[in-house]
């Protein structure tokens, strides 16, 4: 069973990055982990992975890519929440494991 406690601070937490810089995916597939603990199954690990990624785009957090541009250090994805979300999952389940930072895409608040 998830603690929500423990989930609303990993959440305020990776909010917060998100809002200061580019936020990647080993940062939040870490809190997945440290919020199922060992032993949970790829699919719980997905499934916990997509509601994060869910609430940080209610959070104005958004996926996108970065650039070696200057001027547009980070374009983001023109998704919707649910156009977002699927993409993620298509990808991740398409890695077969959690994302590491620099695969499928990073957040920040543009």
């Amino acid at each position: 069973m998830l603690n929500a406690d423990a989930y609303r601070g990993e959440l305020a937490y990776l909010a917060r990055y998100a809002h200061d810089d580019w936020l990647g995916f080993s940062v939040v597939s870490g809190s997945v982990g440290s919020l199922l603990g060992p032993g949970a199954s790829f699919e719980e690990q997905t499934t916990l992975l997509l509601h994060i990624v869910g609430d940080l785009y209610d959070a104005d957090a958004r996926a996108g890519e970065l650039t070696e541009s200057r001027e547009e250090p980070f374009l983001p994805w023109h998704l919707e929440k649910a156009d977002t979300l699927a993409r993620i999952a298509t990808e991740v389940r398409r890695l077969s494991r959690l994302p590491d930072s620099g695969d499928i895409c990073w957040f920040t608040v543009p």
